[in-house]
């Protein structure tokens, strides 16, 4: 069945007044819809509009007319339309991500069947998850002290933690800090530090002392991948060894076509691959059909916390009528799809129907979509 028609258009919640992700839609002329996501992470410019320009116009030219089930081919299509025209590196592949998604979604819909078959098959039925990420302020440590307790309790193994603003400047405040986080999870939990990027490699083996000292963690592993665009760049860290895992975000890093091939590069140089997500119900169910698909999949990012920090960090209050307050998880992954990924005890169920297995809320679409 041939591509008809490319759309897109930006959504925007509390953490990204300004639009944050580009909701792209194919059809066919059977009349079957796919569904993709591109995250632009610019809270204050007009980049998600830009990317969204880029879907309706270049990448959609190349796109019309093919067969949707040429995947692959369409992804050279777009991906030429990028180093011709934009950067192989730069904006225009995080458009293309959303368009790929949903040549994925609209494909799995056309033959009846989910994406994780598409990419050859699911080696597991459910997916662990960790949640995503819990802020800490040391002025209300014991909240994140709650927070932590209570993950456990709902039956996740695994949680990520925001380094506090100053981490690192106090390192016997810090060190008790994580000692309680590790107290509260227990020690089976895997507990995570999202520290950013270091200013240098003195200040990242001075904080790898400071976790490791603490007790919260004696083997630390390098994650690093969320920001970097195509299968190229995470090439380039293999070949480097700068990293112990990598996390490819679907919706920037070249759709999952090119997720399939990192995800495929960390299979032959023994490294785990783990998605990144903090974007909407969409890139995680298409992050859980990708890690499903793994022979080696084993972890998937799962970002149900509220998005903004606490001290440190500017609360963002412009926000639209009927909108979620910043205490609350993101309505990208509690509103926008009718009917979530189902998750318990701490795993997510990989989707069973056609394509990427959910189907969008359109009122909750229409509430978020940013003119």
């Amino acid at each position: 069945m041939k591509i008809t028609q490319v759309q897109a258009q930006v959504l925007q919640s509390y953490e990204y007044p300004n639009g944050g992700w580009v909701l792209v839609r194919i059809r066919t002329e059977d009349g079957v819809e796919g569904v993709g996501e591109c995250f632009v992470p610019d809270r204050d410019g007009r980049a998600t509009f830009a990317a969204r320009d880029l879907v309706t116009g270049s990448l959609q030219r190349v796109v019309v007319g093919q067969d949707v089930l040429d995947i692959a081919a369409s992804w050279e299509k777009m991906y030429g339309v990028c180093c011709s025209i934009y950067d192989r590196r730069g904006l225009a592949i995080h458009a293309l991500s959303g368009v790929d998604m949903a040549l994925h979604d609209a494909a799995g819909k056309t033959l009846g069947i989910p994406v994780h078959k598409l990419l050859g098959g699911a080696f597991r039925t459910q997916i662990k998850l960790y949640i995503s990420s819990v802020y800490v302020d040391p002025a209300r440590f014991v909240e994140a002290v709650r927070d932590t307790a209570r993950y456990v309790q709902e039956g996740f193994a695994a949680i990520k933690y925001y380094g506090w603003p100053d981490f690192g400047q106090h390192p016997r405040q810090d060190a008790a800090m994580l000692v309680q986080l590790r107290r509260a999870a227990g020690e089976d939990t895997d507990l995570m530090l999202d520290l950013g990027r270091p200013h240098g490699l003195a200040d990242a083996l001075q904080t790898a002392r400071l976790i490791e000292e603490s007790g919260a963690r004696t083997a630390l592993k390098i994650a690093a991948g969320e920001s970097e665009l195509t299968a190229f760049a995470f090439r380039e860290l293999i070949h480097k060894q700068a990293v112990d895992l990598m996390q490819p975000d679907l919706s920037w890093v070249g759709g999952l076509t090119e997720g399939r091939r990192i995800a495929e590069l960390g299979r032959l140089h023994r490294l785990p691959v783990v998605p990144h997500n903090w974007g909407t119900q969409i890139n995680f169910a298409a992050s859980i059909h990708l890690v499903a698909s793994m022979p080696d999949g084993f972890l998937c990012e799962y970002p149900i916390t509220p998005r903004v920090r606490g001290a440190g960090h500017p609360q963002v209050l412009d926000r639209s009528p009927g909108q979620a307050p910043p205490q609350s998880p993101s309505p990208m992954m509690t509103e926008l799809a009718r009917v979530p990924i189902a998750v318990a005890n701490g795993y997510a169920a990989v989707p069973q129907g056609p394509g990427l297995g959910i189907e969008l809320d359109e009122d909750a679409v229409e509430k978020y979509t940013l003119q």
